[in-house]
């Protein structure tokens, strides 16, 4: 039975430990290779996977106790063209940062939530900040990791620029062949409206 993913695989190992951070800030990045075999769910569709994703973790002291972490993904999947239907190919690539943090209502400056703008103190993209517990002695990154991939997902993907689609009328794929249905431009769904218009 084909796996179906709506968060991050219980086996994805993406932990990282606060004491092997250096200090003086100095990154450090961990190269993983998390396994995904099975479809991925989001948009309302399934994506699926055609190997394994690959993650680079970027990690370093951002300031006091604050752990600034840079989640990249690379991954590659195959769903319906959006017009014809026809599986597609898909290479996806993600970058997300997150800023781990002991304090307590802590908020970027000019940052009020991925997607708003402002220079605050990240000025070259958005960053989401997640509390730390005190007594936390590892940082595990898979839903980050997770996140980072699913929001790469296009909503929507087509085999070919000029995709032709499929007729309305008799399902025939248009890019292989011309089927000879003529479309008078009415939606089948007014035409008993058609006559009482004449």
């Amino acid at each position: 039975m084909t796996k179906r993913y709506e968060s991050a695989p219980t086996e994805w190992d993406c932990r990282i430990v606060r004491s092997d951070i250096d200090k003086n800030g100095a990154p450090r990045t961990e190269r993983l290779t998390l396994p995904l075999d099975g479809l991925v769910e989001y948009w309302g569709q399934s994506y699926a996977a055609r190997g394994p994703i690959c993650a680079s973790i970027t990690a370093n002291i951002a300031g006091g106790e604050d752990i600034m972490a840079r989640v990249e993904v690379e991954g590659e999947f195959s769903l319906p063209c959006s017009r014809c239907l026809a599986e597609t190919g898909l290479a996806i690539r993600g970058d997300m940062r997150y800023l781990f943090t002991l304090r307590r209502g802590f908020e970027p400056s000019g940052k009020k939530g991925r997607g708003e703008g402002g220079e605050g103190d990240f000025p070259d993209g958005d960053v989401d900040v997640i509390r730390l517990d005190l007594y936390q002695s590892e940082i595990d990154l898979a839903q980050c990791v997770w996140e980072t991939l699913i929001l790469s997902l296009p909503e929507g993907v087509l085999c070919r620029e000029d995709c032709r689609g499929i007729c309305p009328i008799c399902g025939a794929d248009k890019n292989e062949r011309e089927c000879g249905c003529v479309l008078d431009g009415v939606d089948p769904r007014l035409a008993v409206l058609r006559g009482s218009m004449e």
